[in-house]
This record gives structure tokens, sequence and C-alpha cells, in this order.
């Protein structure tokens, strides 16, 4: 999530795209560039999982078929300006048999506001095992005092109902430094079950990034009250192919603050318990 200073309300929005629609960028006469649209995200600014999922767009592409992403790690570089387009310059780094890799440097203008590496490989049958995590049937099942709590903004994943987002657990704004809590999200992609393999890692690239920046600060106070944050870099890695039509739970944790850095984990499993992916960003975190 990033917390990017530059907003403008009256910016351009797109109230009418679903999610995939959003995230798609379109080719130019030069076959590296490509172009993507933008809009508000409310005080956030231009939501850091906006960059991620259409930059994962661009960047497969350029990707024969049928290679799949395998993994990404991007750095948010400055704040973009809402509303704008944004251009996508891929970079072939890797052309093999079975994998492929790319760099997607990312501009407004002369402002270069993101860089994304991200790995590409063939599916192949192998040995399989998992991170035993929450049981999602269970507590998808159970009643969650939490999952109608409401926020004073819309949070930027649930921006004009494209994503449908619940709280799994106490929200950042509950709780207490003396009681920090792991972040749970529930949230599924409203039309999401009709998309295509390809479409659906580039909206799991826009989810992934969701609350987990959060997770830092709640250990010592609250988003924007206390603490300000902005994400400085992302990593995901793709295990299995994802369903985001069904419901996924996003289980977050921060493991370390210490140089106004704030480190934070999370995985996203489906509503079977598969492990679908695993996430790791480092934030800013600095008192107000």
């Amino acid at each position: 999530m990033t917390n990017d200073t530059t907003n403008n309300a009256d910016a351009t929005s797109y109230p009418d795209l679903s999610l995939i629609e959003f995230m798609t960028v379109e080719p130019t006469d030069d076959p590296g560039l490509f172009i993507g649209r933008s809009e508000p995200y409310g005080q956030f600014g231009i939501y850091g999982g906006h960059y991620l999922g259409q930059a994962l767009a661009a960047a497969l592409q350029t990707v024969p078929e049928p290679m799949l992403a395998q993994s990404f790690h991007g750095y948010f570089l400055a704040g973009g300006v809402p509303g704008q387009d944004l251009q996508y310059r891929v970079t072939s780094l890797r052309d093999a048999k079975r994998g492929a890799t790319r760099t997607i440097a990312v501009f407004q203008g002369d402002t270069q506001v993101f860089f994304m590496m991200a790995a590409f490989k063939q599916p192949e049958a192998g040995e399989q095992h998992q991170k035993v995590g929450p049981d999602v049937a269970q507590a998808r099942a159970s009643d969650n005092p939490h999952a109608a709590r409401q926020l004073p903004f819309t949070f930027p994943i649930a921006l004009h109902d494209r994503v449908e987002m619940e709280w799994a657990s106490k929200t950042f704004f509950e709780g207490s430094p003396d009681d920090p809590h792991p972040l749970r999200l529930w949230m599924r992609v409203r039309g999401g079950e009709l998309l295509d393999e390809r479409e659906r890692q580039i909206v799991m690239a826009f989810l992934a990034d969701g609350t987990l920046a959060l997770n830092s600060i709640i250990h010592h106070g609250a988003p924007r009250v206390t603490h300000l944050g902005a994400s400085i870099d992302q990593a995901a890695w793709f295990h299995r192919p994802a369903n985001p039509g069904e419901w996924m739970m996003f289980d977050q944790r921060s493991t370390n603050v210490y140089d106004a850095r704030g480190m934070n984990e999370g995985e996203i499993f489906g509503a079977d318990g598969q492990l679908l992916m695993t996430c790791s960003q480092e934030s800013m975190i600095r008192r107000i």
C-alpha cells in the first residue's frame, strides 16, 4: 500500500470498469511500451497493488504461452499522480525454453514511479507440500464479529466495489500496541471465476499489497493517527492456481520494525486451504 502525497480528488476515475478491465494495459507501436490507466484511491494516492497488477499485465504480453508468472519484486520509487496515464516499459532479460525474466519500468511523464522484475515459467508436475495455515473453511463458516466492521474510508482494494473485502480479524484501528494482532482479510474479486489463468494472476498481484504495510504500525499505534507509513518494496511468489472469484484469506503479520522500516509478511489461502501466494513487503514507518 503506497501513501503517495500527491492526490487529486477530481482526477479521472473509472467506476464502471471491472478489476481486470482496469488492470489491462494497452500496447503501442513500440512492442516494449504499454499504457495503463490510473485513478484516485482516496487518501492513499495510487495504491501499490495498482502498479503490481498493471506491471505484470504488461510483462505477460511479452511472454509466450503457456508460461505464467512465478514471482515478482517491485520497488516504489516516487508518488504517482492519480488520474494520469502510466507508461510501462518492458525489457527482456532472459528467454529460455521453460522460463523468462522481465523488468518493467513505470513512468508518468519523465518521472519513474515504480520498477519491477518478474520471472515466468511453464507449469510442470512435481512434489508438493505447503505451510499449514488457518482453518479457512471453518473460519469462513463461523460468525465473525469483525466481518461487517466498517472503516471511515473506502480501503484501496475495495474501491468501486471491484473487490469484496471483509475482516477476519480486528481492523488496524482496533487493539493497542500492548496487544498487537495479525491482520486477516477475506477477499474475492467480482467476476474472478470468469478470468483465464493469466488474468487471475494479474488480479492476484493487485490484491497482494492489501493491508500489508499496516501490520508494522499496529505494534506501535494507529495508521495516520500516530504514524505514517508507505510501501518501500514488495515481493510475491505464485504457488498454485487461484480462483479469485471465491473467498480467499490474506493472513498477515509484522516480523520486525527498526530504522524506520517495518517488515511485513503474509500468505493468501484459498477456500480449500491451499496456499496460493506468499507476499513480503518492507514499509516506511514514522511517528507523526
